[in-house]
């Protein structure tokens, strides 16, 4: 399988080099700059720093697919007059909503962050216009970067935690590996199983996994100790199928591994595979899972993001 015409390097060197050329890299780098001063009131980051972490964001593989796609776009609008015409309408939002697959890798964080710079754009780039495809792929790329130097400050590895609560639960790393080995080996049948495992500690040693794996528990076993109300109760007990919440906190985790991530999380909610199915069927002595079930898979769909983004598979296509 190959995806890239050239060599790999080549490519996001050109990548690079064509966002540079509508932005250019130090006004990117001074955008992220007035926003941590803005945001935090962070006023000393090395600059060193917001080049290392910028170049680190455009070397994602999700951020070379997004903004290749806007800046396509970008190209095509000024001889399509039909989307030219959307485009002007107060109301469009599709750039935006491009754009923000790149923020989605950097957490809730990055996304508001976002929403920050989209709305004050003129105070950043006072020169640039803000209503295009270009402009919306770099308000996310400033976001993403600075959400990273602010996260940096984060040391902690929540993997032993992770691992403790998920254990409580019933729930064992193998379990989890289990689920990444099937998922992923129609694509690269050599390969081994430690991978899966490295994988799926490094989506558990994240601190935004902790706080919704913890959140997800936390709801699960008060609603086994019945305090909330009892119309809330029941519904969480029973896993509403229209009730959705639980999915909105377990997607958080694979929204930091890009859409491919999020597209497994679909897939594994609907096929429940292995301890997934185990916990959603398991309503022994008033047990609730509600929300434990979807949070691994959401962890596992992470991991599948994660590895797919790092290691190239044998076949584009499941092997059967």
């Amino acid at each position: 399988m190959r995806t890239f015409l050239k060599e790999k390097t080549l490519i996001f060197n050109e990548f690079r080099d064509e966002v540079f050329s509508h932005y250019p890299q130090a006004v990117i780098e001074e955008a992220v700059a007035r926003l941590l001063v803005e945001i935090k009131g962070i006023k000393k980051i090395p600059t060193d720093l917001i080049t290392t972490t910028l170049l680190g964001v455009l070397s994602k593989t999700e951020t070379f697919n997004v903004m290749s796609t806007l800046m396509e776009l970008q190209k095509k609008v000024k001889h399509d007059a039909e989307l030219l015409a959307s485009m002007k309408d107060p109301a469009y939002n599709v750039h935006r909503t491009i754009a923000m697959s790149i923020c989605g890798l950097y957490g809730s964080g990055a996304i508001s962050l976002f929403g920050f710079i989209d709305c004050k754009f003129r105070f950043f780039f006072p020169t640039k216009r803000p209503k295009s495809f270009i402009s919306k792929g770099i308000c996310a790329i400033v976001a993403s970067t600075a959400s990273v130097i602010i996260s940096d400050n984060v040391k902690i590895d929540y993997t032993k935690r992770n691992l403790q609560m998920l254990e409580a639960r019933g729930v064992l790393l193998d379990d989890m590996v289990d689920i990444l080995d099937q998922l992923q080996r129609p694509y690269n049948p050599d390969m081994p199983r430690s991978l899966c495992e490295e994988h799926i500690l490094a989506v558990l040693r994240k601190q935004q996994t902790f706080h919704a794996l913890q959140l997800a528990i936390k709801i699960d076993t008060a609603v086994e100790a019945k305090e909330f109300n009892p119309q809330y109760n029941h519904i969480v007990a029973m896993d509403e199928g229209l009730f959705g919440v639980d999915e909105s906190i377990a997607t958080a985790v694979p929204l930091m591994y890009g859409t491919i991530a999020l597209t497994n999380f679909g897939y594994l909610d609907k096929e429940k595979i292995g301890i997934i199915e185990r916990l959603d069927s398991d309503h022994t002595d008033g047990k609730c899972n509600t929300f434990i079930d979807d949070m691994v898979c959401g962890i596992v769909a992470a991991a599948c993001g994660r590895l797919a983004h790092n290691n190239t598979p044998t076949y584009s296509k499941p092997v059967k």
